[in-house]
């Protein structure tokens, strides 16, 4: 393709976009009184919220899930949280998490704006920063992995917010990509399901963990923003997604957690299947890093070789032609 890029959002504190949403949740958790923030994870979300909380000195409650990664666990635990695991489905964790803010006068600074508006405002910027970094000229596409549907809401939120400014004429168009283990909102888009009804997903099983959402919170305005945008909601297989975090990194050195490699997954199906050209231009959003979940890469690598024995004649075996 001649016009592909990448936003790499991995670079950000805590290795992840969730660091624009909790920016300016901690902020303005401060600025309404709070001292102690609570916030439902599968790992990305929590570690931000703890370690802006950690910066901002007030406390944080974290709700995470069985099987989350050692790594995002460390994360949490360096950033001084009070980590709670659960085994629960999302949306009773949501709901959970939701009573223990109004019963305690707690912030919940969950990712979804379903609970907190603020964390769309932060996210949003990513948007303004594309608009920056193309000079105004927007991608055709922006391909963004979906979970929870929080992040392609923001972004169209921005969209629509460069577009009543004037800077931009059109839309570009959105696609979400989840994987087909666990696709609620790709299943009520396709489906042109009313989105107030997104489905629960039984059994949800994915490799990419940060979109292991067998409930979208925002699903409903996630619909919305693929609609308003002419956009798609597509899904993509375990086998693709590991092909395509391999070579994110193998070709371009950019180490993504399985989740952020969907959008290259589903691109090559796009393109492959002439949905979208080769020469449009097109952004793919990586929005987190390998190591919050390194299992996934040595699981799914060729392990390592044993060199006890140090003969230099021996090595030339391992050498490609």
């Amino acid at each position: 393709m001649s016009g592909l890029f990448v936003k790499d959002e991995s670079r950000n504190p805590t290795c992840s976009f969730k660091d624009r949403k909790s920016a300016v949740a901690i902020s303005k958790s401060i600025e309404d009184g709070y001292n102690k923030v609570v916030a439902a994870t599968a790992g990305n979300a929590g570690s931000s919220v703890a370690a802006y909380a950690a910066k901002a000195d007030i406390e944080s409650y974290i709700f995470a899930f069985q099987g989350i990664s050692r790594s995002k666990l460390a994360k949490l635990l360096a950033y001084k949280a009070k980590v709670f695991l659960t085994s629960a489905s999302t949306g009773d964790v949501l709901e959970f998490t939701t009573k223990v803010c109004n019963m305690y006068k707690l912030q919940n600074c969950s990712a979804a704006s379903r609970y907190n508006p603020f964390v769309k405002e932060g996210a949003k910027t990513s948007v303004f920063e594309i608009y920056e970094q193309t000079n105004g000229r927007l991608p055709d596409w922006i391909v963004l992995p979906v979970g929870g549907g929080g992040n392609i809401s923001a972004y169209f939120k921005g969209l629509k917010e460069l577009k009543e400014l004037g800077l931009i004429e059109k839309y570009p168009r959105l696609v979400g990509v989840q994987a087909s283990g666990c696709a609620p909102v790709a299943e009520a888009f396709n489906k042109n399901l009313d989105p107030r009804n997104i489905p629960k997903i039984k059994n949800p099983k994915t490799i990419a963990h940060s979109i292991l959402d067998d409930w979208a919170p925002d699903g409903d305005v996630a619909i919305v923003s693929l609609r308003e945008t002419h956009g798609l909601a597509v899904t993509v297989t375990e086998e693709e997604i590991i092909s395509a975090t391999k070579q994110l990194s193998g070709v371009e050195a950019i180490y993504a957690e399985p989740s952020s490699a969907t959008p290259l997954a589903a691109l090559k199906n796009l393109v492959s299947n002439k949905v979208i050209d080769k020469n449009e231009n097109v952004a793919l959003i990586v929005t987190g890093f390998g190591l919050n979940q390194p299992d996934a890469t040595i699981d799914n690598s060729p392990p390592a070789i044993d060199l006890t024995d140090l003969d230099v004649a021996n090595f030339g075996k391992y050498l490609t032609s």
